[in-house]
């Protein structure tokens, strides 16, 4: 995100030239608007120091500041201490740093693994330490080296807990085992799961343990005895955070897309995620963030954004012990922490962390100035500790609101060239408007510079795309904001003309009726206060019953405006000899047209459709498109039929079309029954034809020749 206020400087003369160009250029008459007042729709944009509220509010956010730099590129664990001390644990080698009250950071200890992923304080107040791979459970003193408490031969050690005795459990991979520690090297195996990795542990009472498994993400319940019970299964590749809330409801997280089983015990594939976490953080390409597009601007609507399917859940079980989802995301979710602000979730979405109420309601609760929140701890004085790695940083959060927060709205899309109006912010307290437009849908360098805009105005120059900053100050909030926008009138287009073939018309018949669409109580509630379209079925498209006739000619076209402006048209033709048009009908609602050319004199002609959206603009400010047609013909004389000679047992006689061409001739003996006849050449390809037939002494002969236009001459004959 680029530095807040950031302003790019343009020549005075550039900002005058491009209110110059606009000034000439045509606007719509009808305003549209964008509307932002839901979780979804602000939750598109950036803040900082503000929390967007589930109900579809903005407000200032607790404080954050950087509590300490670390020298390692990836932070795992933190663990407060009394006196306001911090000790967090890094990799890729394998540290443990303490961040004293002055905040100044010393290394207490090093180890041989790479990795550090748990620690944990015994009931004296000792601190122990789980290294992977090929882990150790390490004592580790205040001076000196660490000392190895106990070796589960393992790969990866993931979590470390104790219980109220003062007995040490810790949860590893590859095996899925959990293994109990009653003191140096005394360990032995508690439990084992079945699964590939125990991912983390917590006491849901006293004396039953849950655990998070890998990789079929089930939540495990495991009784005194060390048998393991699913609880629940997530459909995820790993429950990797726990939480037990003071009523005894259980939290915990999913995450990942779950693959096909691997053997217990056996080596995981590289690249999937439950594995990866013993070398990197668990970015892997199957949590890859999605691309956010800027909102379109629709006439009279808002922006509606579809929620996509989620990488990451939230579960919960109570009471009931029935587990159930309560939030989803398609960030990855890093630390789930139970505080008394509430149930509190950590991702991978640009450092926000997430308020999450049991009944699925989320707050976009504060942001700390990294990719990630990848750990979440409380402190004793209720501020939160937040880490993030490359590099490993801790923030501390909490207090006071921020004196004043930042929120920046993401790109608004009015679909082509327009002119914003006033921005409406309904708002309690003092709220700080500035706003910038752009052309190219990514904001950058090339759009115009952010301004104040007094009582909402922008005064920005036209442009396709719009932005806002709202800055609120300490008890002020905001809970809906509204975009007014005319769009530059862009000019009609007609794509397609086709002139059908001679003979026939077309009328539209009556539309049936359309019935409003049913819907249920679930679509009623989630109906907001919006203005939107009429909840109907979609209309039929037109349909058109035929009429034939000689003379009749229908054109139809196919017409685009990229503003939704209503269209009319007017129609025009001319002779292909002629270069001026006459207008044959002028406001055609329709994109068909038939008429009679049964009295035009014979040639051929050119039509031309021209739209107009004159109706949906200022006086003077309607703009045309136009299409013109390939040249059709209009023959309105049949063919004419010529008796060459009658004797001797044959008719001979001549066919002639100058216009369209012959298209059949037949011949009857009967005046009933006509029967085609071949020419002399025998094929119709010129625009005169010879026939020869034979012919009775006193029989007469009929002939009935039709051109391609459909005009039809007859005569007969009678033998002599």
């Amino acid at each position: 995100m680029p530095p807040l206020f950031r302003r790019k400087t343009l020549p005075r003369f550039a900002t005058a030239l491009a209110w110059l160009v606009c000034a000439g250029q045509g606007f719509a008459i009808h305003p549209q608007r964008i509307v932002l007042d839901t979780y979804s729709d602000f939750a598109l944009g950036t803040a900082e120091g503000v929390t967007v509220c589930d109900a579809g509010l903005l407000q200032p956010a607790p404080s954050v500041e950087l509590m300490a730099r670390l020298p390692a590129d990836q932070l795992w664990t933190i663990l407060p201490e009394g006196g306001g001390s911090v000790l967090v644990a890094t990799s890729p080698e394998a540290k443990i740093f303490r961040i004293g009250q002055h905040r100044e950071a010393t290394l207490l200890a090093s180890f041989r693994e790479h990795q550090l992923y748990a620690m944990a304080r015994g009931p004296k107040g000792e601190l122990f330490a789980a290294t992977s791979p090929n882990g150790k459970i390490y004592l580790v003193p205040e001076k000196g080296a660490p000392v190895v408490y106990f070796d589960p031969k393992e790969k990866y050690i993931w979590s470390l807990l104790f219980d109220r005795d003062g007995i040490l459990y810790a949860g590893t991979g590859t095996g899925g085992k959990i293994y109990r520690v009653e003191g140096p090297q005394k360990g032995s195996l508690f439990c084992t799961t079945g699964e590939t990795h125990v991912r983390c542990l917590a006491w849901e009472r006293p004396g039953v343990l849950l655990a998070g498994s890998a990789p079929r993400g089930l939540l495990l319940r495991v009784l005194p005895g060390g048998r393991a019970v699913a609880l629940a299964d997530s459909e995820r590749e790993e429950v990797n955070q726990i939480v037990v809330s003071s009523d005894g409801s259980v939290f915990f997280s999913a995450v990942g897309i779950r693959h096909a089983p691997r053997a217990p015990g056996s080596s995981p594939e590289p690249g999937a995620a439950a594995t990866d976490l013993g070398t990197s953080p668990p970015e892997a390409a199957e949590f890859e963030e999605p691309q956010r597009e800027p909102g379109r601007g629709l006439p009279l609507g808002m922006i509606k954004i579809a929620a996509p399917a989620p990488l990451s859940q939230i579960w919960m079980i109570d009471r009931s012990l029935v587990p159930r989802t309560i939030w989803g995301s398609r960030e990855v979710l890093f630390s789930l922490l139970q505080a008394p602000l509430g149930l509190l979730a950590g991702t991978n979405g640009d450092g926000y962390l997430y308020r999450i109420s049991p009944e699925g309601r989320s707050d976009r609760f504060l942001k700390i100035d990294a990719p990630s929140v990848q750990v979440a701890v409380a402190t004793r004085s209720q501020e939160l500790l937040l880490g993030a790695s490359n590099p490993a940083r801790v923030f501390l959060a909490g207090g006071a609101p921020r004196s004043a927060g930042l929120y920046r709205s993401a790109p608004l899309d009015a679909g082509n060239f327009a002119r914003w109006g006033r921005l409406l912010v309904e708002k309690t307290g003092a709220v700080e408007v500035r706003t910038r437009t752009g052309n190219s849908a990514k904001p950058d360098g090339s759009w115009y510079e952010w301004l104040p805009a007094p009582d909402g105005r922008c005064q920005n120059p036209p442009g396709r795309y719009f932005q806002f900053e709202l800055g609120l100050a300490q008890g002020s909030s905001v809970n809906r904001v509204q975009a007014v926008f005319l769009p530059y009138n862009l000019p009609p287009k007609i794509e397609k003309l086709q002139i059908l073939p001679p003979g026939v018309a077309y009328s539209e018949l009556p539309p049936p009726p359309t019935p409003f669409q049913a819907r249920t109580l679930d679509q009623l509630l989630a109906q907001e206060e919006k203005p939107e379209p009429m909840d109907i079925f979609p209309p039929m498209p037109p349909r058109y019953q035929a009429k034939e006739a000689r003379g009749l000619r229908t054109a139809v076209w196919k017409a685009e405006d990229l503003d939704g402006d209503d269209l009319r048209y007017s129609v025009f033709y001319r002779n292909e000899k002629e270069s001026s048009w006459h207008l044959l009908v002028k406001d055609w609602e329709e994109e068909l047209f038939s008429w009679d050319t049964s009295g035009w004199p014979d040639g051929r002609y050119l039509l031309k459709i021209e739209a107009s959206d004159a109706r949906d603009n200022a006086p003077g400010e309607g703009l045309t498109g136009s299409l013109n047609s390939r040249s059709f013909l209009v023959d309105n004389t049949p063919p004419r039929i010529r008796i060459l000679s009658s004797g001797e047992g044959k008719l001979r006689f001549r066919v002639s079309e100058d216009a369209s061409g012959i298209q059949t001739v037949q011949i009857s003996r009967d005046g009933r029954e006509f029967l085609p006849i071949p020419p002399l050449d025998g094929i119709l390809d010129s625009e005169e034809e010879e026939f020869e037939t034979a012919l009775a002494k006193g029989e007469t002969l009929f002939i009935r020749a039709e051109d391609e236009a459909g005009n039809v001459a007859s005569a007969s004959s009678a033998s002599r």
